[in-house]
Order: structure tokens, then sequence, then C-alpha cells
């Protein structure tokens, strides 16, 4: 590995390095941090007792190492800052705060005016800081495609030619990660039970999200783990899918089509995703949704992509209905603010 850069950064590298250690690990002793990191011990010493006296780390009392000694451990404090992530929709703004471990501590829906803007979320930020300790990071989404800072499309209109970027830095004072909804429930559903902080992989990392619904038609695409976005931002609109007879998907669900022709329209889209992008689950949510039908669906679609790889099963994703977005939207968000916030300087092996 080669290491470049100034004393402080090394430094800082160092002090993330202990963090997401302890992260990972829970709680830990010092020896324990130095062996298992490659820090020096000295370094170590220095490191945890700096974030100690800051707040950062809490002491845990004096336990057998797993060195065979006793020694202090050491945890990340939880309550030294926090996080808050927003859902923006056309009648109201969710939000959820969660401390540095990314366990919520409240949720809170705030009903909005028709246009509503950016001095409407003073009172919600206002509301969020009498809540929580310092906020470190503010995770925003939109039902809308995300470009450059901007919202592309949506019903939002009061945000059109808007730089919400900008607007949401002022609010709170500090950057704010944006993005797109179906991105960030298809990254909250895909990590399922594992903890914000939690360095382990997700079983199912190639997904796709799908919200059918008046509200609006979209999806999220993860493959290998990384949402697609495509060029220019416009991966997931599958309301916009052109249709053989020239309709819009949207406008063919919308226009109250019989089971049967449901069934093959969704499932010729579905499809299309398969021999594109291959998810291994594709999930589906929204009132234009027909859970009822989706096991037609899956044999429908096995009929049209009716491929084995030798000696595996079918290529075709499984089908699933999820009621409500806003559990795996909720898990995204804070998850991505949490992350955020631990993100910090790393020293990353190069690799060609």
């Amino acid at each position: 590995m080669r290491i470049t850069g100034t004393s402080p950064m090394v430094k800082e590298c160092n002090v993330n390095l202990v963090k997401w250690f302890l992260l990972d690990h829970g709680a830990a002793t010092k020896p324990e941090i130095a062996q298992l990191t490659g820090i020096s011990l000295m370094t170590v010493g220095k490191i945890v007792n700096e974030m100690c006296e800051q707040g950062a780390l809490t002491r845990l009392g004096t336990q057998e190492s797993a060195l065979g000694r006793k020694a202090e451990q050491f945890a990340v404090n939880p309550a030294f800052g926090s996080s808050v992530g927003m859902r923006f929709l056309v009648d109201r703004i969710d939000v959820v705060g969660a401390d540095l471990l990314g366990e919520v501590k409240f949720q809170h829906t705030f009903p909005m005016p028709e246009g509503y803007g950016f001095d409407r979320l003073v009172e919600i930020r206002d509301f969020c800081r009498q809540r929580l300790p310092k906020i470190q990071a503010v995770a925003v989404g939109f039902p809308a495609p995300v470009f450059e800072g901007r919202l592309h499309s949506g019903h939002l209109l009061q945000f059109k030619d808007v730089d919400v970027q900008h607007g949401l830095d002022e609010v709170w004072e500090q950057p704010v990660l944006i993005g797109r909804d179906l991105n960030i429930t298809s990254i909250g559903f895909a990590r399922g039970n594992l903890a914000p902080v939690s360095g382990d992989l997700p079983k199912v990392q190639d997904l796709a999200y799908m919200l059918l619904s008046e509200a609006g038609y979209g999806a999220g695409f993860l493959s290998g783990g990384r949402v697609v976005r495509g060029f220019s931002y416009f991966a997931g609109e599958i309301g916009r899918l052109p249709l053989a007879n020239g309709e819009y998907l949207r406008q063919f669900i919308d226009s109250g089509v019989s089971d049967d022709e449901y069934v093959r329209v969704i499932s010729q889209m579905v499809a299309a995703v398969t021999c594109v992008v291959n998810p291994a689950m594709v999930v589906f949510t929204g009132d234009s949704v027909r859970p009822a039908l989706l096991e037609r669906i899956g044999e429908r679609l096995r009929e049209r992509v009716s491929f084995n790889w030798e000696g595996q099963r079918n290529v075709c994703p499984e089908l699933i209905y999820e009621e409500d977005i806003w559990p795996s939207y909720r898990a995204g968000l804070v998850y991505l603010a949490t992350r955020q916030i631990h993100s910090g300087v790393c020293m990353v092996e190069e690799s060609f």
C-alpha cells in the first residue's frame, strides 16, 4: 500500500480506522484495536484518549481482553451525534431521526400546504435540533430524478428549475445528501435487518424496487450492490416505458385494464428488465399493484424467459409485494445518513 498525504490526513485516517473498528466490533481494548488494525499501540492510545475527551467514545470498564490481560474496553458513544432523514411528498414531509449507530430515535410527519417552499423546512430543522444531539448528516429523498442538485420531472412543481441542493444546504447549514426516492428505498430494502454501521454485505445485491401508483411510477435498480442511475439519471422511469399499442406503461395500467392484460404487460416489462440487468428479486409496491396476480405474472415471466444456466435454476427473479414503502425508504435514509457521518478519510490500496 502506498500512503500519500500530509500528517494530519494520516492521523484522520487512523482516527477513522479506529472508529470503524469499534463500530464493527462493538467494543474493544486498546491492545485489541492495535493488533487488529495494525496501528501502533502508542498511536491507538492517543487516539482513544482524545476521542474519550471529546465524548466520541465511552469507557465500558475493565474486562479480560482477547489477548489474555485485563484492560479497559471502549465503544462508540451513540449519543455523540445524530442524523436526520426526510421524505418529500406533495402534501407532507416525513422525518426520521437516528443516533450515530443508526438506531431510530423518532419519526414525525409534517403536513404541508400546496406548493410549500424552503421556508417551511425551518420548523422541521428546529424540531429535530430540539430532540437530537449534534446533527452531523441529513439525507433527503424526492419523488423525482435528482441530477446536479435539481429535480427533473415529478409532482413537486414548486422546486422546478430551483437549486434544491443549495436551498437545503442553507436551511440545515451543512451539506445535505439528496437523491431519488426509489434509489434510496432499494438500498433500504436490500440492507434488510443489517445495522447501518454493519460491514456485512446484503444477501441480495441485484434488485429492482418498483412503484406502481396513481401518485407515480418508477423503479430503483441495484446491480452488484450499486444504484443504477444511467447517464442522464433516467434509469427507473418505467412509467414512460413505451408499449406496442403506442401507449406508455402508466397510461395503460391507469386505464383500468383487465387482469389478463395486466399480467401480460407487467410480465413483459419484468422480462425486459430481467434480460438487461437480471435482478434476483423484483419488489412491487403502490396502489396500482395487483398482489393477487403476482403468481400468474411469475409463471408468465418464466414462460417468456425460459432459460436456465447449466445446473442452475431459472434466471428469472423472485417477485415480492411490499404493502408499505416507508420501512424500506426509512432504512435507506438512515443508512445513507449514518454512513455519511462515519465516512471520514481512508487510505485505499491501489489496484490495476
